[in-house]
């Protein structure tokens, strides 16, 4: 049962997160709000404090995936790359997804 309960979890989490991303990017850090990603995830908002205990929480976790995407999106582009290939290591990783 837990294990249900954990995946569940997981897929909340993630449809937060992804429902965030979403909106900061259309309306910015400072017009984030936990009430209008409740609203569209479709639960209330205190359920989110469930999943992010503040607004600040889920603002660090973002950062913190974005900086995980782009480190992984240079080890890629270093990988494809001359070490002395400044210029193509550059265009690589910003063509990155």
């Amino acid at each position: 049962m837990a294990g249900v309960r954990e995946r569940v979890r997981a897929e909340l989490t993630a449809e937060i997160i992804e429902v965030a991303r979403r909106q900061l990017t259309e309306v910015g850090p400072a017009e984030l709000s936990l009430r209008a990603i409740a609203r569209e995830v479709g639960m209330v908002s205190s359920a989110v404090y469930r999943y992010f205990p503040s607004r600040d929480h889920l603002l660090t976790r973002l950062i913190i995936d974005c900086y995980d995407r782009l480190g992984a999106a240079m080890e890629a582009a270093d990988a494809g790359c001359r070490r002395s290939d400044l210029r193509g290591r550059w265009r690589a990783t910003a063509d990155s997804p």
